[in-house]
């Protein structure tokens, strides 16, 4: 086989590797965002805490939250549920930066796959 042909099929490959690599290290990512509470599911994202902590500055110590199910879930401690919310966000984003900095450091596929 011609010498650029397999440079460009390894290069191909390579890069195949890294683009399945980010894509599984988001949907990590994800998972690791999702909060269960109160019989709801909550998604640990900006939106979400902002708007939680929002309601706390307003002196709101519990409320009616809808969930990422769309189901109305009551809230009695919203204090609480932001502690959690944030807990798994900085689990999830430091995860994830962890898991890209290595990706942005690999120089072949095996690099890649030894995460």
């Amino acid at each position: 086989m011609d010498e650029r042909l397999q440079k460009a099929l390894e290069f191909s490959n390579f890069n195949l590797t890294i683009n399945n690599q980010k894509k599984n290290i988001k949907n990590r990512v994800e998972q690791l965002r999702i909060v269960h509470y109160a019989g709801g599911v909550f998604r640990a994202g900006e939106d979400t805490i902002s708007f939680v902590k929002t309601l706390i500055d307003l002196g709101h110590t519990e409320s009616v939250l809808v969930d990422s199910k769309e189901n109305p879930v009551k809230i009695n401690k919203l204090q609480e549920l932001l502690d959690e919310l944030l807990s798994a966000y900085f689990s999830a984003t430091n995860e994830f930066a962890a898991h890209y900095d290595k990706i942005k450091k690999a120089r072949n596929i095996k690099s890649i796959m030894d995460w």
